[in-house]
């Protein structure tokens, strides 16, 4: 006898769900962030509830399971946001259309302000991390000198991304938030940090972890957090100064040096040039009306 499509247990739809997300074209990063928050909600509905219909599956349930990712507005909406992901696709695959998700809390995200890094503050820190975390600090000084993504980038390069003698980085669509392949250059005092781990290593090994393995998502975060208290109290750095900070002083750097908004979104790998435009903006750089006259016009 079968199963009809809408009495299967919320476990199997689930599963079907996953996969049907992990088979479609999506980022490494969004595939992992699924995986987990699949893992996560089966462990957290136990057995019993694993086996009910997905029709019973209550709105307080899954309040009741996001309230564990309550530490931030930002992780309580980025589990909200993966886990109604999967339940959009269980949904489909039954041909039902529920509003669980949809009714639970939303948190409002308040934006950080990246603060940059001033011009006297950059070499100290830097020289700070390399005394302490060797890591942490090259993962810094990549974050400035390539303008690219600490957490979902560099994190998880190997060998094999760096090309012609170690001078470019390229990362496929799959492996940078731009969705497209990306190309960036690696300046000399990068490569001085990196030649020496990269002849060591093998083609498909970490440049941090120096396996095939690269370190959990948030090992740059639990590192920065704990020096960051010590730059702070060393007055090295101010409140809103992040690891993120670099970036937005690379980006700064850039734009100054050569007065072109298409090249800093080039460099940063933003989809688009307003997303660059708001991200200096939010810098002080320079106010929206001054972007505006500054746009291209026919």
């Amino acid at each position: 006898m079968k199963i009809k499509k809408n009495n299967k247990s919320i476990g199997l739809l689930f599963q079907q769900a996953l996969d049907r997300k992990l088979s479609s074209d999506i980022s490494k990063l969004h595939r992992d962030s699924l995986r987990y928050a699949y893992n996560q909600f089966m462990i957290f509905l136990g057995p019993e509830g694993r086996e009910m219909s997905i029709k019973k599956l209550k709105t307080s349930t899954i309040e009741e399971f996001l309230q564990r990712y309550n530490s931030s507005p930002t992780s309580y909406m980025n589990k909200r946001r993966e886990l109604s992901s999967l339940f959009n696709a269980a949904t489909r695959l039954i041909d039902e259309s529920l509003m669980t998700v949809k009714k639970t809390e939303v948190q409002k995200i308040k934006p950080t302000l990246h603060l940059a890094y001033e011009k006297d503050q950059l070499k100290p820190v830097l020289n700070f991390l390399k005394a302490r975390q060797t890591n942490l600090y090259r993962c810094c000084l990549m974050t400035y000198g390539c303008l690219l993504r600490p957490h979902e980038e560099i994190r998880l390069l190997t060998k094999k991304h760096f090309k012609i003698n170690n001078t470019e980085i390229h990362l496929d669509g799959s492996e940078n938030k731009g969705g497209k392949i990306r190309v960036v250059y690696v300046p000399d005092y990068v490569r001085h940090e990196l030649d020496p781990v990269l002849d060591r290593i093998k083609r498909d090994d970490n440049i941090f972890s120096l396996i095939n393995e690269p370190f959990n998502d948030d090992y740059f975060s639990k590192q920065w957090s704990r020096e960051k208290k010590i730059l702070l109290s060393h007055g090295l750095i101010y409140p809103k100064q992040t690891l993120y900070s670099f970036r937005h002083t690379a980006a700064i750097d850039v734009f100054r040096r050569t007065k072109d908004v298409y090249m800093v979104q080039k460099m940063m790998g933003h989809s688009s040039v307003l997303i660059t435009m708001k991200y200096l903006r939010s810098l002080g750089e320079f106010n929206m009306d001054e972007l505006k006259s500054a746009a291209p016009v026919l």
